[in-house]
C-alpha cells in the first residue's frame, strides 16, 4: 500500500515533468524559426527553404498559417505528424491567436503555437508540432526505473517484515507453550522474556497465575495430610476418654467425650475454613483464645504425666483469622507433646509492636532442619505458612534445654504483614 501510494502520484508528476520539459524544447524551437521570419530581403521562397532546413535538422514539422482570411497554410514542411493528427488538435492556434504561445499535448501529439511578429495584429501564427513517441519513451523508462525501485524496496521490506515479524511472534510462541505447560498442570513454568513491553507484561501476568495455581493445588494436595495431623490429637483425646467410660462409665466421662467430640468439630471446621481465600481478619484477645484452646490438652499431658502451665499478660488485640491461631496454637502444642518432655508452658507476652506467643517444654529441642516425620513434625511448616498468612511470623528458639517456638503477630493498630523487623526473635 505504501508503494503504491507513493508509486503512482510519483509516475503521474514524472509524466508531467517530462511532458513539460519536451514543450519547453518544442517551444524553443519555434521561437528559434520564428526568427527565420524576420530576415529582411529574403522572399516566401527563401523562408520556406530556411524553414524546411530547420525543420529537418530538428525533426520538426513547422507550419506557417495565415488567420486573414479564414486559416491558410501558407508554408509547411510536412510530416511528422501524419495530417490526420496534425490537424486533428488546434488548442495551441486559440492561443497563439490572441497573442500569446500556445502549447498542447494530447492525442499523441505535441504542438506550440507562436504568433509571428512584426505583423499588424497577429495574422500568422508559426506552429511547431511533433509526435509523442519519444516523449512516451522517456515516461516508459522513468516508470520502469520506479517500477524496479518499487520492487526492490518490496523486497526489502518483505525481508525486514519476516524478520521483525519472527522477532514479535516468537516470544508469543513462547507465551503460548507456557500456557499449554500450564495447562497440563505443569506450575513451576515461567515464561521467558523478550525486551518487548506487551508480551512481557503477558509473561509476568501467567508467571503470577502458574505461581497461584501451584499454591492452590499444593495447598489442596497437603490438605488431606494436614487435616489428617490436625485431627489425630482430638481423636487420641476422644478415644481416652471412651475408654474411661468403658472401664467405668459416668456423666463426667460422657461430658468430657462431648467435649472432644465438640472440639473435634470445631478443627474440622476451622480447617475447612483455611481452605478458603484469606477474608477480612477481626480484632481478637489472644489471651482468652489461648486459655480456651489450652484447657483440652490439660488432659493429653496428664496422660503422659506432663502438666501444662499457661502464663497471659494483658496484651492488646491484635487482628488475625481465629482458626488459622488456633490451628498454629494446636501444631506447637502437639509437637511439644509428642517430641518434647517435660513441662509444657504456654505464654502470652506483649513484644515490639505485636504480640508474642510461645510454647515451650523440656525435651532435646527442635534440631536444626526437622524432617516432616521427625522431631516437630509436619505440622511446623504449617503453622509457619498459617502465621504468616496472617502478618505474623514464626520463630524456633535453641541454645538450652527444651525447645521455644514463638508465634508473632502485629496488633490492631498495624496494617496486615506488618511487624517491624526489630520485632524479637
Amino acid at each position: 500500500m505504501a508503494l503504491l501510494l507513493v508509486g503512482v502520484p510519483l509516475g503521474v508528476a514524472v509524466r508531467t515533468v517530462l511532458t513539460t520539459r519536451a514543450l519547453d524544447v518544442l517551444q524553443r524551437e519555434a521561437e528559434q524559426a520564428q526568427l527565420l521570419l524576420g530576415e529582411q530581403g529574403v522572399s516566401v521562397q527563401g523562408v520556406a527553404v530556411l524553414l524546411d532546413a530547420f525543420a529537418r535538422q530538428s525533426g520538426t514539422r513547422l507550419t506557417l498559417l495565415d488567420r486573414r482570411a479564414g486559416v491558410t497554410v501558407q508554408i509547411d514542411t510536412g510530416p511528422p505528424p501524419p495530417d490526420e493528427l496534425f490537424f486533428d488538435v488546434d488548442g495551441d492556434l486559440t492561443e497563439a491567436a490572441a497573442g500569446r504561445v500556445g502549447r498542447t499535448a494530447t492525442g499523441g501529439l505535441l504542438a506550440v503555437s507562436v504568433p509571428v511578429r512584426g505583423t499588424a495584429g497577429v495574422r500568422q501564427v508559426l506552429r511547431a508540432t511533433v509526435t509523442d513517441t519519444a516523449l512516451r519513451g522517456e515516461v516508459r523508462a522513468a516508470w520502469l526505473a520506479i517500477t524496479g525501485l518499487g520492487l526492490v524496496a518490496l523486497v526489502v521490506a518483505t525481508v525486514l517484515a519476516r524478520r521483525q515479524g519472527a522477532r514479535l511472534a516468537a516470544p508469543l510462541e513462547q507465551l503460548a507453550a507456557s500456557a499449554r505447560r500450564l495447562g497440563d498442570g505443569d506450575f513451576s513454568v515461567r515464561a521467558p522474556t523478550s525486551g518487548l513491553p506487551e508480551p512481557d507484561e503477558v509473561a509476568v501476568a501467567l508467571d503470577a497465575t502458574a505461581a497461584r495455581l501451584g499454591s492452590l493445588v499444593e495447598r489442596s494436595r497437603s490438605f488431606g495430610a494436614d487435616a489428617s495431623h490436625q485431627l489425630r490429637t482430638p481423636l487420641t483425646a476422644l478415644r481416652l476418654h471412651l475408654d474411661a467410660m468403658e472401664d467405668a462409665p459416668d456423666r463426667a466421662a460422657v461430658a468430657a467425650a462431648q467435649v472432644e467430640a465438640d472440639r473435634l468439630e470445631a478443627t474440622i471446621d476451622e480447617l475447612l475454613t483455611l481452605t478458603d481465600p484469606p477474608g477480612e481478619a477481626e480484632p481478637i484477645d489472644l489471651g482468652a483464645l489461648v486459655r480456651e484452646r489450652v484447657d483440652s490438652w490439660r488432659a493429653l499431658g496428664a496422660e503422659q504425666g506432663r502438666p501444662v502451665v499457661v502464663h497471659t499478660a494483658d496484651v492488646p488485640p491484635m487482628r488475625a483469622r481465629g482458626a488459622a491461631i488456633s490451628q498454629s496454637l494446636q501444631v506447637l502444642l502437639d509437637n511439644a507433646l509428642m517430641h518434647g518432655g517435660g513441662t509444657i508452658s504456654v505464654s502470652v507476652r506483649p513484644a515490639a509492636g505485636g504480640v508474642r506467643l510461645c510454647v515451650s517444654d523440656e525435651g532435646p529441642g527442635v534440631p536444626e532442619n526437622p524432617e516432616p516425620s521427625g522431631a516437630g513434625g509436619r505440622g511446623l511448616p504449617l503453622a509457619r505458612a498459617l502465621v504468616e498468612a496472617e502478618g505474623g511470623r514464626l520463630s524456633i528458639e535453641r541454645g538450652r534445654p527444651g525447645a521455644v517456638v514463638c508465634l508473632l503477630f502485629p496488633v490492631s493498630g498495624l496494617p496486615p504483614g506488618g511487624l517491624p523487623p526489630s520485632a524479637p526473635s
